[in-house]
């Protein structure tokens, strides 16, 4: 049992070492297209906001490939019931969760900027309708990716 777990650590760290070393792969040409986020004319002298926008729409396209990779390289993990594990698939399974959480750093790191940055307009006094409108439009984006993903995925993991 001790073999197995020095086997798994070593694992995990060789693969966050090849994750945050390692080229970014090409973008698979069957996941669902990148999201655009149109940035209106009244918010472009807030360049704060531009650049959260901007930011959010890379983090909600990184995001989605992230899903969309986690789901084609673990179909055949995803889709066993627990039990049925061997050893091999929980290794699998543990890698592919431990790239799943490090390639999604960036949406995290993008909703504290954007929960910092309304804190910080709101104690100002200074959030506008247009500031509101276009931080809502990157919320629907986002919404209407997930829901992108779970049409797309409908059914891929029913067990067998």
């Amino acid at each position: 049992m001790r073999a197995t777990v020095k086997i798994l650590v070593m694992l995990l760290i060789m693969n966050m070492v090849l994750v945050s070393c390692g080229s970014k792969n090409e973008r698979n040409p069957d996941f669902l297209p990148p999201v655009k986020i149109e940035i209106p004319g009244e918010i472009k002298d807030d360049p704060e906001l531009v650049d959260l926008i901007k930011s959010s729409e890379k983090s909600i396209n990184e995001f989605s490939d992230n899903i969309e990779r986690l789901a084609l390289d673990g179909k055949d993990i995803l889709s066993k019931n627990e039990e049925d594990y061997s050893l091999t698939d929980g290794l699998k399974a543990g890698k592919l969760m431990l790239q799943f959480v490090s390639n999604s750093t960036q949406m995290a790191s993008t909703m504290t900027d954007f929960s910092n940055y309304v804190e910080k307009k709101q104690d100002q006094g200074m959030l506008t309708d247009q500031q509101y409108k276009a931080m809502e439009e990157v919320g629907k984006t986002l919404e209407k990716r997930v829901d992108q993903i779970n049409e797309k995925y409908k059914g891929y993991f029913e067990k067998k």
